[in-house]
Order: C-alpha cells, then sequence, then structure tokens
C-alpha cells in the first residue's frame, strides 16, 4: 500500500474512533475534550495525538482515558494503544530528534474564512475578537467599564444602554484586585439595571489567588481553562497585577503579549486587558502613547478605551486598528438609588454642553449686586464671582439685555438701584 492510502487508511481509522467517543460521552465533554485532538499520525500500533499543551494532555488522560480506550479497542483492536502530545512533541515524533522542524506554511487561499465576516464585537468599543487595552488614570472608572462590558456580552444587552452587541456568549473575567463580595455586588447591580437573572449570567471568575502569565506553568494553566469554557470575552484587570516583569523593558512585555496574542489565535477569544496610564502624558502624542510602560502595549493592540478625567467630566474615546476611531463620550459614575448601586452611564450631550457653572453665572451675578451698596467694577465682580473677566462679562449679557443689570462706565449695578440712586441724587 502506497504512504499516501496509509495516511488516509490511518485518518479514517481515526475518524471512526471519535464517532464513537461522540456517543460515549455527553456533547459537552465532547466538544471540549476530544473534537479540538487532532490526529496527528501512526506508528506500528500507536496512534498519535496531538494537544495544544501539556495542562490539557494531563487533563485529558486523567479524566477520559477511559472513555478514549473503550472507543479504540471496538474500532481497531485491543492491541492498539494511543499516545498524546503536545504541539511540540508531535512535530519531532515525525521528523526525528535531530531534524529541525520548519515553519507550518499555507496558500493564502487556504487560510481559514470565517463564515461571516463580523466586524464589531461591541458597536463602536471593540472589535469582534482583539486583543486591547481599557485605560486610564486611578480611579477613572476601568473596571466599571470593563465589567458593563463584561456583563454586555454575556447577555447580549447595549453596553453603556448604547452599543450594541454583536456577538455573545460566555465571558472569563480575572479581577486582582476586587473581593469577592464587592465584584459580586458590582455584577448584580449590572445585571438589575439591564432585568437580567443574576443567576443564569455567564460571566465566570476565575478565583485563583495569582496568576502570574509571565511563567510557562501559569500560561498552560490559562490556555486550558478558555479552552474548557469558550469565552467570547476573557479580562484580565489590571495587567500590572498579572505579571512581575519590568513594564518599561520592551523584550520582557513583548514575551507576555506575544502569549496573550498567541491564545488569541489559537481559541478566538478576545482579550481585554485594564491598564493605568502615564501620571504625566504627553500633550501631544496619542492616548495610547500615555499608556504606562513599554510603547509595545500600544503597538500591540487592536482595540483601546481611553478613560480621561477634565475637571469633573470623565469621557471615554475609542481607538481601533481596523475600524473607525469613536467618541468622546461624556459619563458619569451614577451614585446608588434606590435598588441600583453605583455604576457607569453616559451622559447627555445637552447636560455637558451646559455645565453647572455656566448656567448659576448669571444668577450669582444677580445675587452679588443685590447685596451691594454701591456699583461694583468688573475686577471686583470677577473677583467675587471666581471666574475668568471674559466669562463673567459674557454671563452679564443676558441680565444686562434683559434689562436686570445696567453698565456704567467701567461699573455695574442693578437697574433698580440705579434708578434709586438717581432719584436721590
Amino acid at each position: 500500500m502506497s504512504e499516501d492510502k496509509h495516511r488516509s487508511a490511518d485518518a479514517d481509522l481515526w475518524t471512526r474512533i471519535l464517532a464513537l467517543i461522540a456517543e460515549i460521552v455527553p456533547p459537552g465533554c465532547f466538544d471540549t475534550w476530544f473534537r479540538p485532538l487532532a490526529f496527528a499520525g501512526r506508528k506500528g500500533s500507536t496512534l498519535l495525538l496531538n494537544v495544544p499543551n501539556e495542562t490539557y494532555r494531563k487533563w485529558l488522560l486523567d479524566n477520559y482515558s477511559e472513555p478514549l480506550r473503550q472507543a479504540i479497542t471496538q474500532i481497531a483492536g485491543p492491541h492498539f494503544e494511543v499516545r498524546i502530545l503536545t504541539d511540540s512533541a508531535a512535530e519531532r515524533s515525525q521528523t526525528g530528534n535531530g531534524t529541525i522542524v520548519p515553519l507550518p506554511v499555507v496558500r493564502a487561499s487556504a487560510l481559514h474564512a470565517p463564515a461571516q465576516l463580523q466586524t464589531w464585537l461591541v458597536e463602536q468599543l471593540w472589535t469582534n475578537g482583539s486583543v486591547g487595552v481599557i485605560g486610564g488614570s486611578p480611579k477613572s472608572g476601568k473596571s466599571w467599564l470593563a465589567l458593563d462590558m463584561a456583563v454586555s456580552i454575556a447577555s447580549g444587552t447595549q453596553c453603556l444602554g448604547a452599543f450594541p452587541v454583536h456577538a455573545s456568549g460566555p465571558v472569563l473575567l480575572y479581577a486582582a484586585e476586587d473581593s469577592a463580595a464587592a465584584l459580586r455586588a458590582r455584577l448584580e447591580t449590572l445585571s438589575r439595571i439591564r432585568r437580567l437573572d443574576f443567576a443564569s449570567l455567564d460571566v465566570r471568575v476565575i478565583t485563583a489567588e495569582s496568576l502570574r502569565l509571565d511563567r510557562i506553568e501559569d500560561q498552560d494553566r490559562l490556555d486550558a481553562t478558555v479552552f474548557v469554557h469558550h469565552p467570547v470575552l476573557l479580562v484580565l484587570d489590571p495587567l500590572v497585577r498579572v505579571h512581575a516583569i519590568d513594564e518599561n523593558v520592551a523584550g520582557q512585555v513583548a514575551a507576555l503579549l506575544g502569549y496573550l496574542r498567541a491564545l488569541q489565535r489559537k481559541t478566538g477569544v478576545a482579550v481585554a486587558l485594564i491598564h493605568h496610564l502615564r501620571k504625566n502624558p504627553s500633550p501631544s502624542g496619542g492616548a495610547g502613547y500615555s499608556l504606562r510602560g513599554s510603547s509595545d502595549l500600544y503597538a500591540w493592540l487592536d482595540s483601546f478605551l481611553c478613560l480621561r478625567k477634565h475637571h469633573d467630566q470623565l469621557t471615554l474615546s475609542a481607538e481601533h486598528r481596523s475600524a473607525q476611531a469613536a467618541g468622546p463620550f461624556p459619563l458619569e459614575l451614577a451614585q446608588p438609588s434606590g435598588d441600583t448601586g453605583a455604576h457607569l452611564r453616559l451622559v447627555s450631550t445637552d447636560r455637558t454642553e451646559a455645565g453647572p457653572k455656566e448656567d448659576a453665572l448669571p444668577g450669582r451675578i444677580l445675587q452679588l449686586l443685590s447685596g451691594a451698596t454701591e456699583p461694583i467694577t468688573v475686577e471686583a465682580l470677577r473677583n467675587g464671582l471666581q471666574v475668568r473677566n471674559d466669562r463673567d462679562v459674557a454671563s452679564c449679557r443676558k441680565p444686562l439685555t434683559q434689562g436686570a443689570v445696567q453698565k456704567l462706565q467701567r461699573d455695574y449695578v442693578l437697574a433698580s438701584q440705579s434708578a434709586l440712586q438717581m432719584k436721590h441724587s
């Protein structure tokens, strides 16, 4: 029999074994642990199977070796056995220990084509299957935004009540700085606002005491966790708590980000890192260059959500590698009221454009003038209002046009007081 026919027969043998396993184990178990197995060939009476990493291999052998052995015995015979290899071990078994393994190459036409081209995971905020960062200064609402996005994706509801979700499903979350009670309270609040059943919300929390993704063993554990749960989105909050590298050393940062990019490509999971902005960002640079640490982080990301605070106003802007930027959108942290807890929400544009100080100035001017016993100069008016000169003069126009205030040479006075002074003079 030719070599090609041998390979075809071996592949057919594995296909029949896999079909029998699908009848033995539950569908969810089969999809998680057996469907991803790659047939790597046959050596004598040994079938070679390939798995993504050592953690996956150990879990499969510890928990599912019996249905695997049963199916192989029934289809291939009792003399057959199986050997499960990781990616690198499978390549060495086929090429020999002394042979250099070439890089995998395929024609462009053989690349995976998605059944449906989908640009957005969350419209305007996060592109589909992207790796990226939710960045901002401390206490700017980064974690609040990440949780809002997580609940939206898990439930298929709009993020921040305005941005549609185009691909809903499980969300995997590692929150290193929040207690379990605080995290639950925030997620419950977001569920209640959306009128969701919190018990069925598919946000899955990693409860490990620590996670160090600069270590191979923790990378393998996260790989296995993603393979088990098949999340649409993985949130790591914050980035600084999942490594022990120097964020200013480009080589160390690149290695960590390379692992996360590889995880995204292997599994299709979108990855969101919560990260801080520099304390004194350059005013001439873009928002991405304000991220703390190596500039490799900005070069790596596909989507970037930036939260900025100017005076009391919080704004959200979005940048993307393959889509148009969006924002800034005005936000506020709504305080607990009634049966709802604190949460981020969009602020109406009208409310943002008409700030409270601008609205209040004409009234404050009238109040200041009414308490004066003589006309007030522009300088005294400005000092009393604690505003810039151009602002108080502009704010006088409304009461001036309405006849409530009268302008003398360089002074202002209430019209009623001016009439009274003229009467007594």
